[in-house]
């Protein structure tokens, strides 16, 4: 009876693990379930593919449930986490970055320039982004988005 329970034991914890290993997305990303399509997430695909190193059952059934239910694909307007990560440490021109909220930012080179300077030079490549003139006046400077939304409850709370 004891090599029975260790033997239940054994296959019981093998099968959880092949299950938590198995649809990555599925797991990782719930909220995308039911997408019928668009641009595949790299992240999904290679974390389904280390499935695929325990054996070829348990990356085919990965691939299988991540396909059918649709959370191997990424929601429209949303970029992967690669993605997000190499805009992050690209540097040079102005480039707009997807967060992981799906807020789509502009980040804007000020590296090199005086604090003096700053606003007005964000202002005048706010401007030429937007195709409209912004006033270096109405720049709010913050360094991340937990200031971000406490101006924001803040200029809530004011109104």
């Amino acid at each position: 009876m004891n090599r029975v329970v260790k033997r239940g034991i054994a296959v019981s914890a093998v099968l959880v693990s092949v299950l938590n290993l198995s649809a990555c997305g599925y797991f990782l990303y719930p909220e995308r379930k039911g997408q019928a399509g668009g641009r595949v997430d790299p992240a999904v695909v290679i974390l389904d593919g280390a499935g695929l190193l325990f054996g070829l059952l348990p990356g085919i059934v990965a691939f299988a449930v991540d396909i059918t239910n649709g959370t191997i694909y990424l929601p429209p307007g949303h970029s992967s986490v690669f993605d997000r990560h190499l805009s992050s440490t690209e540097q040079g021109a102005p480039a707009e970055v997807t967060d992981e909220e799906g807020q789509v930012w502009i980040r804007l080179p000020v590296e090199g320039v005086d604090e003096n300077t700053r606003l007005e030079v964000l202002s005048d490549q706010l401007s030429g982004i937007t195709g409209q003139q912004v006033e270096a006046e109405d720049i709010v400077w913050l360094q991340d988005s937990a200031e971000l939304r406490a101006a924001s409850r803040f200029q809530a709370a004011s109104r």
